[in-house]
């Protein structure tokens, strides 16, 4: 356990919080249940981790241990994710049924993937990402039309169709478009969501990098579920360069939604288990996309707040990086070109910070 204290909570507190949240772990301090506190739920709240938090507790016997008021705010949490899941998955089929229609390749990438991969009612995700070519975007979009989705936002709940300036200003500055949005009437899921993706978050415009992913791509099997996406370590590398894009950019941490840790369990649960071998597959393929930097800075960060068990990936990541002492540190301003270092080098005790963005000094 690395080394972190914070005003908000004791260290105690955050031990408990950590082991609450490590899925894959095959052993739990039961001792630390005396600190169920208000504040370790608040953040399993927070950092949407409740639902993991009460399957880590079933799986290791103790979920009849903490006091009453913390044991139902996780199970409650627990069933309504894992009806919420049913419902989105529903959407996941379907979506994958649609799309194979076009004979374009795609790839359903984080959630869409992900809620098929751990325990129902471990991971929620409120919409579906689409990675495509850009010379794809209109035959995907033409479908999606004509199967009744349209293009705009959720506002207080009632759909709001987007403007013809929103559409353009979203492909020209963000590399998705603006949301496309079916109202389906499912009881934990009233609207489905698409965002189509057609650049990287790490190379905007680098259109050979994604050739090469979507060209690995393929339909991969989660039980009884087919899903379009990337190659596994593909997909890894696609997590850590969106987690990096939202950890170092200035405005995400201004909106305290830049260490959000189901993010890091993410990457973590892709990562448990990885052989050494493994391991170095996957940095090999890092290096060969131009993103070894963006994967070192998520696996050295994931590590530091839940212990990666796989050394070589760990040290693989630390020599990416070696040429570079602040690279875990450090926060851009795409506006202006402005460059942060947050004072607190300690990344547990950064998570539970309740303003980030005072940390920071301009360098």
């Amino acid at each position: 356990m690395k080394g972190f204290i914070d005003s908000e909570m004791t260290e105690k507190e955050i031990m408990l919080f950590k082991a609450l949240c490590d899925c894959k772990s095959d052993s739990f301090d039961d001792s630390l249940l005396a600190y169920c506190t208000p504040e370790v739920l608040g953040q399993l709240f927070y950092n949407r981790m409740a639902g993991i938090a009460c399957e880590t507790l079933r799986r290791h016997g103790l979920l009849s241990e903490p006091d009453r008021e913390f044991r139902n705010s996780l199970k409650c949490a627990f069933e309504q994710s894992r009806r919420m899941t049913d419902d989105f998955l529903k959407c996941v089929e379907y979506v994958s049924y649609i799309l194979s229609g076009t004979g374009a390749k795609v790839a359903l990438l984080k959630g869409a993937v992900l809620c098929a991969v751990y325990p129902r009612g471990c991971r929620t995700s409120n919409d579906i990402d689409i990675l495509v070519s850009p010379e794809n975007i209109g035959v995907i979009s033409d479908l999606l039309t004509a199967n009744g989705f349209r293009q705009g936002n959720i506002r207080g709940g009632e759909f709001v169709a987007a403007t013809r300036r929103e559409i353009i200003e979203s492909r020209m500055l963000r590399g998705e478009t603006v949301p496309f949005i079916k109202k389906i009437g499912f009881p934990y899921m009233e609207y489905l969501e698409l965002d189509i993706n057609y650049s990287l978050d790490y190379k905007n415009g680098d259109g050979k990098v994604l050739s090469e992913m979507l060209a690995k791509s393929g339909e991969r099997s989660f039980g009884e579920l087919w899903i379009p996406t990337l190659e596994k370590n593909d997909f890894i590398i696609h997590l850590c360069c969106h987690l990096h894009k939202e950890a170092t950019t200035y405005p995400w941490v201004k909106m305290h939604r830049d260490m959000s840790l189901y993010k890091y369990a993410d990457i973590y649960t892709c990562c448990s288990g990885m052989s050494d071998s493994d391991a170095r597959k996957l940095f090999e393929r890092a290096y060969e996309l131009g993103a070894e930097k963006q994967c070192a800075f998520a696996v050295l960060q994931t590590d530091e707040l839940f212990g990666i068990s796989s050394k070589e990936l760990t040290v693989l990541a630390a020599r990416a990086l070696e040429d570079d002492s602040v690279a875990l540190h450090r926060v851009i301003s795409p506006a202006d070109g402005r460059v942060f270092e947050y004072s607190t080098h300690d990344i547990t005790k950064r998570l539970f910070m309740k303003n980030r963005a005072r940390d920071l000094k301009e360098v």
